[in-house]
């Protein structure tokens, strides 16, 4: 199943109902939510410091409710039923998350944070226009979509708005054949691609080839500045306020589609190179952005995004991908001898190495001692061939970074060797 989203051509109408829709499910949550709230907290009352039992129920029986619900407010029966039925269900999922310590308490939902609504039943899609209960035909933005032909019948389709547009999203089962990916005797260094991640250049590998950050954030700051301003300045609940709200909104949008439109074309010029394995470095953003000089350009970048994306592209392509430890300092380590260069700071962009005379450029050395952590991985990392090499071989020849290798990487070497095995074994 693939999933897509489409932008909806809506006129006047639709887009008033898609917006009652919304705040339909968006009630149907609270309401539910702050009920069950309200019969924890007497349950506790009447419990008296004793243990708390309190039945919160399924979503089956919140509909009854739901239903009971709209001969007070006649409101609800302007949307679709399934509005309110498919959110008391997110809700359930919600609490069975908490309960299941997978995610917090479920919180209070607002109005125009993520509004959207889901709906089953006759839900169609086809080249030019997706059929909704309640909506009737709506028509796409992009006309002749590839991907449908004639029209498609489907189990659901959630609406959801981002700034000012409305998108439907949905799910299609295609056919595809599985993914083959390469022996690892099959695997030689040409077929190994290090990725070093950066602030200036995005994307850097071992081969040289960079990838320019659009650092879309800095770019639109004054304009994000001046709406921000124009917005705390607008009466609260006037029209000329909501204007503000919408013109700040797509500039936030804009600097979104900017950066998701780099991480898929780099990810997939990445993907397209056609490499064996890639090997990406593993950063903790969280982290980073403690320095507040770096905060903003760090957020900027995108290296989560990046490294989800790459994940599901190589799982579709046969691409093993693998995460270099947190701890290997691969901007420290000359890339031609293994010597560790503790001194090297944050400002220096180029170093010479003090073992070999080597001078390194720090991007493309860290991409190349990525690319040195897929050799070693494969038993391929010594030039003679050789698949063993023995800590005091390793001293002697004053590679440190094999020597972290070594010590820290011998399980996630054995675990990515029998996921190998098994890959081939369903093969």
């Amino acid at each position: 199943m693939r999933s897509y989203r489409l932008e909806l051509k809506l006129n006047q109408s639709q887009r008033i109902l898609c917006a009652k829709s919304a705040g339909t499910s968006r009630f149907a949550y609270n309401w539910k939510l702050r009920n069950l709230i309200e019969k924890y907290e007497k349950a506790k009352t009447e419990a008296n410091g004793s243990k708390v039992k309190c039945n919160f129920g399924n979503a089956i029986a919140w509909h009854k409710d739901w239903v009971n619900l709209k001969a007070e407010l006649p409101w609800i029966r302007e949307t679709s039923k399934c509005c309110g039925q498919e959110s008391l269900r997110d809700l359930q999922i919600a609490f069975q998350r908490f309960f299941s310590k997978k995610s917090g308490y479920p919180k209070f939902k607002k109005r125009g944070q993520r509004d959207s609504f889901r709906l089953t039943g006759s839900v169609y899609i086809a080249s030019d226009y997706v059929q909704l209960p309640n909506l009737e035909k709506i028509r796409l933005k992009e006309k002749n979509y590839s991907i449908i032909e004639g029209k498609c019948l489907l189990s659901q389709a959630t609406v959801s708005r981002q700034c000012d547009r409305w998108y439907v999203s949905f799910l299609l089962p295609e056919t595809v054949e599985d993914p083959k990916f390469a022996t690892l005797n099959e695997i030689e260094e040409s077929n190994i691609l290090g990725v070093d991640l950066g602030i200036k250049e995005l994307v850097i590998t071992s081969e040289g080839e960079t990838f320019e950050n659009p650092k879309a954030y800095k770019k639109h700051l004054v304009k994000l500045k001046r709406y921000q301003r124009m917005v705390s300045r607008r009466v609260i609940g006037s029209n000329n306020k909501k204007k503000a709200i919408t013109k700040l909104s797509r500039v936030h949008k804009r600097v979104a589609d900017i950066r998701n439109d780099t991480v898929h074309k780099l990810t997939s010029s990445l993907v397209k190179a056609k490499p064996k394995i890639i090997v990406i470095e593993t950063l903790k953003p969280k982290n980073m952005s403690k320095n507040h000089k770096l905060a903003s350009a760090v957020l900027d970048s995108s290296f989560g995004k990046i490294k989800d994306t790459l994940k599901y592209k190589c799982s579709w392509t046969g691409i093993h991908l693998i995460m270099a430890p947190t701890f290997y300092a691969s901007s420290k380590y000359c890339s031609n001898c293994g010597h560790k260069h503790n001194e090297l700071k944050l400002s220096d962009r180029e170093w010479t190495c003090s073992s070999c005379g080597t001078h390194l450029d720090r991007d493309v050395n860290a991409a190349k001692n990525l690319q040195y952590l897929g050799l070693w991985m494969i038993d391929k990392h010594s030039p003679s061939g050789e698949s063993s090499v023995s800590s005091t071989q390793s001293y002697a020849c004053g590679d440190e970074r094999l020597q972290f290798l070594l010590e820290q990487c011998s399980s996630m070497k054995q675990e990515f060797k029998s996921q190998n095995n098994v890959l081939h074994s369903f093969a």
